[in-house]
């Protein structure tokens, strides 16, 4: 006997989420300061600028390349240690 009022249930909750989500909170605007009001905007500076210099990929492949083959060796190193070993 529920049933016809789960829509109008659901309806319902949809309807105060979307009013909900039009109202204004936190109000920032009534926050601001008149002096921060009068500021005057930052100025921008080129993003080029204010990143560091970013490594040539061909580069960090060739670096990542001689450490996962010094790794490999080191690998193959201990192996062949521990294969030697007498118990």
């Amino acid at each position: 006997m529920l049933r016809p009022a789960l829509p109008a249930l659901m309806l319902s909750l949809v309807m105060c989420a979307g009013v909900m989500g039009c109202s204004r909170v936190p109000e920032l605007e009534d926050r601001l300061t008149p002096d921060l009001r009068g500021a005057a905007y930052p100025t921008l500076i080129p993003l080029g600028d204010a990143l560091p210099p970013q490594t040539v990929p061909a580069e960090e492949g060739a670096d990542l390349d001689a450490e996962l083959k010094a790794r490999a060796a080191r690998l193959k190193a201990r192996a062949a240690a521990l294969n030697n070993t007498n118990i």
